[in-house]
């Protein structure tokens, strides 16, 4: 099943819209009415949405408007509630995790003159070939050391395998932790909380695990959803649930939580969406960690999007890990850059594992999970 939701605020534009893109080869699996707060104080705004589904093959998309609509409210929520920086959070964090260390000097010298001095041969070509796609070039050597081999005549270190891909697969997989399918023969229910800020497109990839769970795998799912904050987010995510025939709930109290939790015993995998918060708000990073404070067996998915810079990316890891223990990493938008590099720099210098990342916006075709393999065809600029 191939869905694209659409919204805006004039019905007709919206059918318009459709039928421009679509023709006559759709079906309109769910309509609704949200209100949406206005500039205007006490004024809100009807905005219709309509889930449809293609009957025909072409592609589909799925977040090219939600995404877009999703990140201009959160923007302009975030720029008119604007409060002084408050050093203090609402409760005490918990010692955070070994410092993150990360050289981010990327005006690397080409003449490699202490790279020469341990490579040689294609092994240099390739450490080349990724510091220009970002990585960090004491990342790179790293990487492409475990690929290496020593060569006899310069006693320096080159390539061992026939191929560059060959030598960088092995290297990724000898230095990065990749966790596969998480969901993949599991025994017990799994809690599965989405963190990370505001655009990095939390809600609608936590959606499309959840549509490949329900549609690929035929797992019982439920979601639960935190972000009371913004206009519309419940009523969105509500939409998603009902066309999947899955539970939503939207709670704030911790109590009731960890109630809902229990009583969902009967599925496989609780998924819960929290609001997207700015990494230097610790007042909010600690009152999502008081809401779910309950959920001793959770586990938390960091999302972070692929044309991040690592400075930037790292740190807001440092910032989040010291109210969460990060389990794993889920990267979006590698289809919007091609300096994929700051997967291996946040994979290396902190060990979380990786599992899944977004190529795209069909769904549930455009989640895959990350493989040494895949993340190998990124940085070549091979098509899978």
């Amino acid at each position: 099943m191939k869905i694209k939701i659409y919204e805006g605020f004039n019905l007709e534009d919206i059918i318009n819209k459709i039928e421009q893109e679509l023709g006559h080869n759709y079906k309109i699996l769910y309509q609704d009415k949200i209100k949406v707060k206005t500039k205007i104080p006490f004024v809100k705004k009807t905005k219709h949405v309509l889930i449809v589904e293609s009957t025909n093959s072409s592609e589909v998309k799925f977040e090219d408007i939600l995404e877009e609509e999703i990140k201009k409210e959160e923007d302009s929520a975030l720029k008119q509630n604007e409060t002084p920086f408050r050093n203090y959070p609402l409760i005490e964090p918990e010692e955070s995790p070994k410092k993150i260390e990360i050289n981010l000097d990327q005006k690397v010298d080409y003449e490699f003159e202490e790279v020469t001095k341990e490579f040689s041969g294609k092994a240099i070509d390739l450490i080349k070939m990724l510091t220009e796609k970002e990585v960090s070039l004491n990342v790179a050597k790293e990487i492409v050391k475990k690929g290496c081999g020593l060569e006899l005549t310069s006693n320096k270190l080159d390539l061992k395998h026939f191929t560059i891909r060959e030598s960088l697969i092995e290297g990724l997989k000898n230095t990065l932790n990749f966790k596969g399918d998480i969901f993949e023969n599991i025994n017990k229910r799994k809690v599965i909380a989405f963190l990370g800020p505001t655009g990095v497109g939390k809600t609608t990839n936590l959606f499309k695990i959840a549509s490949n769970l329900v549609l690929n795998k035929k797992m019982k799912v439920a979601v639960l959803s935190i972000d009371t904050f913004k206009a519309g987010a419940g009523d969105q995510a509500r939409s998603y649930s009902n066309i999947l025939g899955i539970p939503f709930y939207l709670l704030s109290d911790p109590k009731k939580i960890r109630e809902t939790v229990d009583d969902l015993n009967f599925v496989d995998v609780i998924l819960i969406d929290t609001i997207g918060r700015s990494h230097y708000d610790h007042w909010k990073l600690g009152e999502i960690k008081e809401t779910l404070r309950f959920l001793d067996e959770i586990e938390y998915m960091m999302v972070v999007s692929c044309n991040m810079n690592t400075k930037e990316s790292v740190n807001i890891l440092e910032k989040y890990q010291k109210f969460f223990m990060i389990n794993y990493l889920f990267f979006t938008k590698i289809d919007e850059t091609i300096y994929p590099g700051i997967i291996l720099n946040l994979a290396y210098k902190t060990g979380i594992p990786l599992t899944y990342i977004s190529t795209g916006q069909n769904v549930p075709e455009d989640l895959k999970v990350l493989t040494a393999e895949r993340l190998a065809s990124y940085l070549l600029r091979e098509t899978e």
